[in-house]
C-alpha cells in the first residue's frame, strides 16, 4: 500500500494543513499530482475515472474572483484533452471534478483546477443544476464537519457517445461524489451517484452506498481504512449523520473577493515535473506563466536551448518572466 503524505501549503495568511491519511482510491490510470488534489487519468476516456483532495473549511474563504483559464494538463503524459473538444459540442460543458469556487482561497490553487485534466462532459442542463447543487452541498458539508475527503468523478463503464474534435472523450451517464469525514472521534461516509440530465429529483434520493458505486466503477475507495471500518462505512450511507441544509453563502469570510493578476497565477512543479522547453508542445508551453500563445511559438522557433537562461534571449521574455518560470522548467 503506497503512503500518500498530503501536504497543503495555504498561501496569503492562511493555515497550513498535512493530512498524513492515505485517502486515494485504486487506480487504473496515470496517477498525477498537483497542488491540492490528485487524479487518475485514463488516456481511453481522456478524463480521470476519479479525483481526490481533502477540502478543509479555511478553504472555503472565497478570496478571490473566479477566472477562467481552461488549459491543457502538463502532467498528463499522454496529453490531455483541450478545450477546443469541448466547445465542439455546445450541449456540453467542461464540468469541473474539483469545483473552482473550493479552491478560490488562492489564485494559483484555483488555476489549477482548469486543467482539462480535471473535466469531464456533462450536460449543461445538469452541470449547472444538480451537480451545482452538490458543490454547495459539499461546501456546506466540509463547513459542517471540520474537514472532509471527497473523491468524485464519471462512471465510465457506462457511456453514451464521445465529442471532441483532437480528442475523442468519453460521455459518462452517471457521475459520483463520496464524502469520508475521517477522525479518531467519528468516521462517516455518504456516497452520491447522479444522472447526467437535468432531473427534478429530490437530491436526498441520489444517495447510495459506496459500495454500490465500487461495484460501477471497479474502483476500491479508502483501501488504507482498517478493514472493519470499510466495510462498516461502505456497505451503508447513513443520511441521517449528515445535514442537507442549504449552504452558508461566505463561510464566515466577509471580505470582497478580489481580481487575481497575472503574478499570482503560476504553476506548481518539482524537479520530477518539470516542463522540457526543448520538446514540450505549444499548448504546454502556454500553460507556464507569462507565456502567451504568441511566446511559446517564439520559443519553439528559437529551439533547441543549451541552458534555460537561453531562454531569455526569445523576443518578449525578459528577466521578469524569467524568474517566474525558472523553477518550473528544463532543457533536460
Amino acid at each position: 500500500m503506497r503512503k500518500l503524505i498530503f501536504c497543503c501549503f495555504l498561501f496569503f495568511s492562511l493555515n497550513s494543513y498535512c493530512q498524513t491519511f492515505d485517502y486515494l482510491p485504486t487506480s487504473n490510470g496515470e496517477i498525477v499530482k498537483h497542488t491540492f488534489y490528485t487524479l487518475s487519468y485514463l488516456e481511453e476516456h481522456e478524463q480521470p475515472e476519479w479525483v481526490a483532495y481533502y477540502l478543509s473549511p479555511d478553504m472555503l474563504k472565497k478570496v478571490y474572483k473566479r477566472k477562467d483559464s481552461f488549459k491543457a494538463d502538463p502532467l498528463v503524459s499522454t496529453n490531455s484533452a483541450t478545450y477546443a473538444d469541448y466547445t465542439s459540442a455546445p450541449d456540453f460543458d467542461a464540468g469541473h471534478l474539483l469545483p473552482c469556487r473550493q479552491m478560490q482561497f488562492d489564485c494559483n490553487s484555483m488555476s489549477e483546477t482548469f486543467f482539462m485534466s480535471n473535466m469531464s462532459p456533462q450536460r449543461s442542463s445538469f452541470n449547472r443544476h444538480k451537480w451545482s447543487y452538490l458543490e454547495k452541498l459539499e461546501r456546506n458539508m466540509a463547513w459542517r464537519n471540520n474537514g472532509i475527503y471527497v473523491v468524485t468523478g464519471p462512471v465510465l463503464s457506462h457511456i453514451s457517445g464521445t465529442i471532441g474534435v483532437a480528442n475523442k472523450i468519453s460521455i459518462p451517464e452517471y457521475y459520483y461524489k463520496v464524502f469520508l469525514r475521517y477522525s479518531n472521534s467519528e468516521s462517516k461516509a455518504i456516497a452520491f451517484l447522479l444522472p447526467n440530465r437535468k432531473e427534478n429529483t429530490p437530491f436526498e434520493d441520489y444517495v447510495v452506498s459506496i459500495d454500490s458505486i465500487e461495484s460501477l466503477t471497479g474502483i476500491d475507495f479508502f483501501p488504507s481504512l482498517a478493514d472493519m471500518l470499510e466495510n462498516q462505512l461502505e456497505v451503508f450511507s447513513d443520511k441521517s449523520k449528515w445535514s442537507f441544509s442549504n449552504p452558508n453563502a461566505n463561510f464566515g469570510y466577509t471580505s470582497i473577493a478580489q481580481k487575481c493578476s497575472s503574478s499570482n497565477t503560476v504553476i506548481v512543479a518539482n524537479n520530477n515535473t518539470k516542463i522540457n522547453i526543448n520538446t514540450a508542445s505549444n499548448t504546454v508551453l502556454q500553460s507556464l506563466p507569462g507565456i502567451g500563445a504568441s511566446k511559446a511559438q517564439a520559443i519553439i522557433n528559437m529551439r533547441p536551448f543549451n541552458n534555460i537562461e537561453d531562454i531569455l534571449n526569445v523576443s518578449g521574455i525578459g528577466q521578469s518572466t524569467f524568474n517566474k518560470i525558472k523553477d518550473l522548467i528544463t532543457v533536460d
